[in-house]
């Protein structure tokens, strides 16, 4: 009877943890929060764009530098079926996020010991960062399956001897995967170089020489593709890349010298933090030490798992030495897959060292309670709002008078381009009031405002201006202007909560603050100046 028990637990337990998995990621849906900062970059151009257009970069926002085409496609044939809505825009990301449920419980079945796929499916299913990407208009969550699927490929081609259909499969899916996602080059570049030793070393002249053909065809559309978008092909690259790899420079996110003391720091802290975003793994020093407890394990038992999950990690880090990209938070999210899986052997491993002493069978117990509560202390999954811009454009529509204008704060201009029909707003009677200020850097709206050709407007012939930065010190001449014209409703938006207040403190030393309503990350503010 125990027996049967035990059968039927262990069949379903992957179900369970799946259906788990699926129920948050509908509960993360189905909030259908407001688009953010970087969704709205995407999303305007949407608007009135077909196809075509949105296939000849650059995007208004200039936002192709980790946009794949395949993606926006995506995007564009959902809303061109089902009509516009942020639940459609998101549509295409959130079936990847499920589907990726099933895809890596059978990618665990293929790389670990049967005994670790449950705990790597709920890492997998219960982690807050694939729960959240699988809801956000961006190809994260598409990377992460697309991912997945090369994975499960080369464990198919590896079965047996390389078939005319495998070798098909095999270019037909790489030539497609970098179209869909950028990060997929990666995981080929470690597929062809693995398949390409191995064969190699077996001596299969044949089947090394087929591989090295379809890695070239691999090699030739992705740089089709990164001419076509990032690399001055079709459209030269724009200042907006310039100011992404400053951006992501500041953040730490480039590899320095690996033979200098900065860049074993780099590596110490960067592996770690890997753990913690996008791993959203709690005690990542923990995490880390059972990662390399897995590695060692794999090793010798299980090696072409283990170089297969590995090799895309230690290439992606090698890349971002040469500043073509950052090894950082959001942008690894595709390696989660192979960080779970690794980390869920380490786990068995120690457990199945420690049953081997019977005396130990508590202290077995026990341990195994704590690392997996260790690892799990973080995958405590809630609702994620960004920045609820939605409500705040309700409220000024039901509480706005006829004569009162309205101030975006810079980065707000974005997320109300997007929704101002749906609120009655006129995105097109916006206008700068003061000249676009002179930066190191272009950033994302001040380009569109350079495409657009946008002249300041005199202050008393618009209702809606637009914020000329998002520093106060830099929009200060934009409020002066403001003084004496009666009331003001001030929307904020992705907004540093210190460079707001050092707008509020001027707004209040010059006017009446009437009401406010807040919101998640959005906030309006009514003033009679």
């Amino acid at each position: 009877m125990a027996t049967d028990f035990k059968k039927t637990f262990v069949h379903w337990l992957p179900w369970l943890i799946i259906a788990l998995g699926l129920i948050l990621r509908v509960d993360q849906y189905l909030l259908n929060r407001s688009l953010w900062l970087d969704e709205a970059f995407i999303a305007v151009n949407f608007l009135d764009q077909s196809l075509i257009q949105l296939l000849q970069p650059p995007l208004d926002y200039s936002h192709y530098m980790n946009i794949s085409l395949g993606f926006l496609a995506m995007g564009k044939l959902s809303v061109t079926l089902f009509g516009n809505s942020d639940l459609i825009l998101r549509l295409f990301p959130f079936v990847c996020g499920v589907a990726s449920l099933w895809l890596f419980y059978q990618m665990a079945k293929a790389y670990v010991s049967p005994k670790a796929v449950p705990l790597a499916l709920l890492f997998f299913a219960i982690s807050d960062s694939l729960i959240y990407y699988a809801s956000e208009m961006k190809q994260y969550s598409s990377d992460v399956t697309i991912a997945i699927l090369l994975f499960l490929l080369v464990a198919y081609v590896l079965k047996q001897s390389l078939t005319i259909s495998k070798i098909l499969l095999l270019a037909l899916v790489g030539t497609l995967a970098v179209w869909f996602s950028h990060s997929s080059a990666f995981i080929l570049a470690a597929i062809g170089g693995y398949l390409i030793v191995c064969y190699g070393f077996e001596r299969q002249w044949k089947s090394m020489f087929t591989i090295a053909i379809i890695s070239l065809m691999w090699l030739c559309s992705f740089l089709a593709m990164y001419l076509m978008t990032t690399g001055g092909g079709i459209n030269e690259a724009t200042p907006i890349t310039e100011y992404h790899l400053q951006v992501w420079n500041s953040w730490d996110a480039f590899m320095p010298s690996p033979f200098s003391m900065t860049g074993l720091k780099w590596i110490y802290h960067n592996y770690f933090e890997m753990f913690d975003y996008p791993g959203s793994l709690g005690l990542t020093s923990v995490a880390g030490v059972v990662f390399i407890i897995g590695c060692i394990a794999m090793l010798g038992h299980q090696k072409q798992s283990l170089l297969l999950l590995t090799l895309p990690i230690v290439i992606t880090v090698l890349v971002s030495f040469f500043y073509r990209y950052p090894f950082q938070g959001r942008m690894i999210l595709f390696l989660l897959p192979s960080l779970y899986l690794i980390l869920a052997e380490g786990l068995i491993q120690i457990q199945l060292r420690l049953l081997a002493y019977p005396k130990t069978a508590i202290v077995t117990i026990a341990t195994q309670v704590i690392l997996v509560a260790a690892l799990i202390i973080n995958l405590n999954p809630y609702q994620h709002t960004d920045q609820e811009i939605k409500p705040i454009l309700s409220y000024l529509q039901t509480h706005q008078q006829a004569k009162d204008r309205v101030y975006l704060y810079h980065w707000a201009e974005p997320a109300f381009r997007y929704y101002a029909a749906d609120y009655q707003f006129n995105y097109d009677d916006c206008d700068l009031i003061t000249p676009i200020p002179k930066n190191e850097y272009t950033k994302e709206i001040d380009y569109f405002r350079g495409k657009r050709g946008l002249k300041p407007a005199d202050v008393s012939e618009t209702q809606c201006i637009l914020g000329v930065s998002e520093s106060f010190h830099q929009s200060q001449p934009d409020l002066e202007k403001l003084r004496h014209h009666g009331r003001v409703w001030v929307i904020f938006s992705h907004v540093v909560e210190s460079e707001k207040m050092l707008f509020l403190k001027y707004l209040d030393s010059v006017g009446e603050r009437l009401e406010e309503f807040h919101q998640p990350g959005s906030f309006v503010y009514l003033y009679q100046l």
